[in-house]
């Protein structure tokens, strides 16, 4: 005969059990949809897609296959691409947060439309992509910041080049879309400038100084700063980290950590101070967009740090 405190135990571990296998049936990845669902439970669990399901998509869509375990249907909506576009802007949104962005005002008219707008203000083809796991892209947004999400990016944006012609990018990304940009230089040789903005460009410096032993995603991350040495670059590569030093988000040091390995490779790298928005300081969105335009435009450095200057960094 059990007594009372075996009882109590048998019940205990049936009831962790059936919590356990209901955390496991909700951890799953929800179907990928063509049509505008994004939803919160998207940035939480992820999305599964497979090739045909993403080339029926009513958005743009570019199926990345980096490798059999690694391939995703990769969203975006831009503006001004031809057959023979030659250059073209490309820009990388930062990380979401469950709760924090209300998703189903981002719907796929608001991003083509976002994207129009941008063309015009820059008068340049301009590329706003969905990274793996947001915006209807699938994946797993908590696997960002890792080498398999740059990836990811670099094979849809070599899909993208061959569709539309490109033969170089200007890339722009903030706060986790800035070190996916970080990302980038050490993959590809094509990106004519680079922005990298409130950018964790070294996420280990940004962890430990966090007091951690690991990324905050608890995955491991990719060191963009320890990639660069013997990689192939565009010969004409300018980079432009910007930032806020008071950013309590992705603290200073994390961001200009890109500097030193990207002048040891005698690439022309500027640190651009800002004046980022929110309470944080972290947001410099619409600045890492302008800064991309001038770098487009061929603008040289000096007629472009006078051009902030008189105009300001802000937000």
């Amino acid at each position: 005969m059990h007594s009372l405190k075996d009882l109590f135990k048998s019940c205990w571990l049936v009831a962790s059990l059936l919590v356990c296998n209901g955390l496991q049936a909700q951890s799953g990845r929800l179907e990928f949809s063509g049509e505008d669902n994004f939803v919160q439970e998207q940035i939480q669990r992820g999305i599964r897609a497979t090739k045909s399901q993403c080339e029926s998509a009513k958005d743009a869509t570019a199926w990345a296959q980096v490798r059999e375990d690694l391939a995703e249907c990769i969203k975006y909506w831009s503006s001004g691409l031809g057959a023979d576009t030659g250059r073209a802007i490309v820009f990388l949104h930062g990380d979401f947060f469950p709760g924090t962005v209300s998703l189903p005002q981002l719907t796929g008219e608001r991003l083509s439309s976002n994207a129009r707008v941008w063309h015009r203000r820059l008068n340049a083809p301009y590329i706003f992509i969905g990274r793996p796991g947001t915006h209807g892209s699938s994946g797993e947004h908590a696997r960002r910041r890792t080498l398999d999400e740059a990836l990811l990016i670099s094979n849809a944006l070599d899909q993208i080049a061959s569709r539309h012609g490109i033969r170089e990018f200007v890339i722009a990304g903030q706060s986790g879309g800035g070190h996916m940009t970080s990302s980038l230089l050490t993959l590809r040789d094509d990106i004519v400038c680079a922005v990298p903005t409130s950018a964790p460009s070294s996420p280990r410096v940004r962890y430990r100084m966090m007091g951690r032993s690991r990324d905050t995603t608890n995955h491991d991350s990719y060191e963009p700063t320890e990639h660069l040495e013997g990689r192939r670059m565009h010969p004409a590569l300018r980079v432009f980290i910007l930032g806020d030093p008071s950013d309590s988000n992705v603290f200073w040091a994390s961001q200009v950590a890109l500097a030193e390995p990207l002048r040891r490779r005698a690439v022309e790298t500027v640190v651009i101070e800002g004046t980022a928005t929110g309470p944080q300081r972290h947001a410099l969105n619409d600045s890492a967009r302008y800064l991309a335009g001038l770098c487009y435009h061929d603008r040289p450095t000096d007629e472009v740090l006078r051009h902030l200057k008189a105009n300001g960094i802000k937000g």
